[in-house]
């Protein structure tokens, strides 16, 4: 197997909480081997697109594949979690250690990342939230939507002097959230179904600390995403929590329509993080301000 000295120059992203050891290192592999492997082992149970095939779990849902790091990927692949026999899952068998993250860079590949969003962040935390009663109201009474599918997960991000674009999974563990003070935060993530003129995917929708857009995003993969997300930028700066009015970006008919179709999506991300605010309003309330 060929695998460029550059990538394995890249042996960074330790985290705060390895799955299998702590002396785990994620290394940046070779996607184009990666899919060469992934196409010969995996695609008869996850689908040649990674849309779920067999095992009806898809490997291009953004909002669920990060919440799984590199190094639970690897383990997962490595160990064959989740089978009956772990022992005769064919990776266990047949992929080397760097193999395993050329696969992992495949699999990257096919969604958004949330390093496409906060790239100068230090810190994150990421759990899935419902969103309650009061919100599925507002989001029926503001942008006429009744919603299915009430879950999403949640990525908020932390800036820390000195430590900008070094980001680092922080665990549900009291003692360490307890150093996310509100001050340090840098914003929200979420990714949510979309669809537009022909497009049916995701949008990542990231916004700063008071719910004003900082980036909405389409997987650059996709069939005309260079134009999407065009107009998806002209909604940067708009936008706040507890949003009550749709958006009005100017562009005649063209925006009028993306316009109609983001302002559902942004209720439901804002929705989604207002769970999370009140999460951590509940951990945080007796900090000083």
């Amino acid at each position: 197997m060929k695998v460029s000295k550059l990538f394995l120059a890249f042996g960074v992203l330790f985290t705060t909480h390895a799955t299998a050891s702590d002396d785990i290192r994620t290394f940046v592999g070779d996607p184009l081997n990666g899919k060469k492997l992934y196409d010969k082992e995996c695609a008869a149970c996850h689908g040649k697109n990674g849309d779920g095939g067999r095992t009806s779990v898809s490997l291009t849902d953004s909002g669920r594949m990060n919440l799984i790091r590199d190094d639970q990927m690897f383990s997962m692949i490595q160990v064959g979690r989740g089978l009956k026999k772990p022992g005769d899952h064919s990776f266990t068998k047949k992929l080397k250690f760097l193999e395993i993250w050329d696969v992992i860079a495949h699999v990257r590949e096919g969604h958004m990342t949330i390093g496409d969003f906060f790239p100068t962040a230090s810190r994150y935390v990421s759990k899935t939230y419902e969103i309650d009663k009061f919100g599925l109201d507002r989001i029926k009474e503001r942008a006429g939507v009744t919603l299915k599918d009430k879950k999403a997960a949640v990525f908020t991000f932390f800036t820390f002097e000195g430590e900008e674009g070094n980001l680092q999974y922080i665990p549900q563990d009291p003692i360490k959230l307890d150093h996310l003070s509100k001050d340090k935060k840098s914003g929200y993530l979420v990714f949510l179904p979309f669809e537009h003129a022909g497009f049916s995917g995701e949008l990542g929708v990231a916004m700063d600390p008071d719910g004003q857009i900082t980036k909405l995003l389409v997987h650059r993969g996709a069939k005309n995403a260079d134009l999407l997300n065009k107009d998806l930028s002209r909604f940067e700066g708009m936008g706040k929590k507890n949003q009550a009015e749709p958006f009005k970006v100017g562009g005649g008919k063209k925006m009028d329509a993306v316009a109609k179709k983001v302002f559902p999506v942004f209720m439901r991300a804002m929705e989604t993080v207002t769970m999370y605010d009140r999460e951590e309003n509940e951990r945080t309330w007796a900090d000083p301000n």
